[in-house]
């Protein structure tokens, strides 16, 4: 398996179409959607109650949706490393990237075969939290997400070890290594292959209604699920050329555009069920 499909496998697993709820959210501008609402806007979408229904229950075994009860409704808002990872993105779309400092912040793991089911649930949270894959159990990141890893590191069955350290490495070294830990060629040729598609689809008239929302959902969400894989590193130790910047222009643009009418529909949807 390429290192590319291993972290967009660990980013998805599961729940591929978890991402379609993230982007409605956001096209809503709330924090949380009445489940009803959801599953209708699902369907505008182009999918079936009962699938909705299921995906929506699914995220929620996953600890990817929390809900809260407010008489006979139940109000779902994004939760756990998925969540984190989604307004993390949000915070950093076009930040400013951060320094090298000279090392890595390195996560250590040696987890019993026995135990499977944690060391793929540890490698996929680290995943979203902006860790890269350096070799079998060794993770990599250059910032501190230990916050991020708290609830899985706690969790930790007996017999398996975990261990924070850093890792001192040359500049030139440390963007050898990053090539491989985060996929970046491969990462930048999806980055570069979104931003031609959104430039493309900049000139088209965003339309209004469910057929607005459909189309908006289409092209950005490949888009938002793979700039959760693209890791905030120092330029120095990124590629040259490196799209990322060109395609947070591209998405701005369209999401200028699109967003306002399809924002319209969602709300009506919100006025429908009696949700101000």
């Amino acid at each position: 398996m390429s290192r590319s499909v291993e972290l967009g496998a660990l980013v998805a697993r599961r729940n591929p179409t978890s991402g379609v709820v993230a982007s409605l959210l956001r096209v809503a501008g709330r924090d949380e959607l009445p489940a009803a609402v959801l599953v209708g806007l699902l369907g505008d979408l182009g999918m079936r109650e009962p699938a909705a229904r299921r995906l929506l229950a699914r995220m929620r075994e996953d600890g990817q949706l929390a809900g809260r009860r407010d008489g006979r409704a139940v109000h779902l808002r994004l939760d756990g490393p998925f969540g984190a990872a989604v307004r993390r993105l949000g915070d950093d779309l076009g930040a400013r990237p951060p320094e090298w400092t000279g090392s890595f912040r390195a996560l250590l793991h040696a987890v019993p075969e026995q135990e499977r089911a944690y060391r793929d649930r540890l490698r996929r949270t680290a995943v979203l939290a902006g860790y890269g894959v350096l070799q079998p159990g060794v993770l990599i990141a250059v910032a501190d997400r230990g916050a991020d890893l708290a609830e899985v590191l706690a969790d930790a069955p007996p017999g398996a070890r975990v261990t924070v350290a850093g890792l001192a490495m040359d500049t030139a070294e440390a963007a050898r290594v990053a090539v491989g830990a985060w996929d970046l060629d491969g990462v930048a040729a999806v980055l570069a292959g979104h931003a031609d598609r959104l430039a493309a689809a900049a000139a088209s008239p965003p339309g209004d209604g469910a057929g607005c929302l459909r189309r908006l959902v289409e092209l950005t969400n490949p888009v938002f699920v793979d700039l959760v894989r693209a890791p905030a590193l120092p330029t120095v130790l990124l590629p040259p050329d490196w799209p990322a910047a060109r395609l947070v222009d591209e998405l701005r643009d369209v999401l200028d555009r699109w967003v306002p009418p399809a924002h319209a529909h969602v709300r009506a949807r919100l006025e429908a069920a009696g949700v101000g």
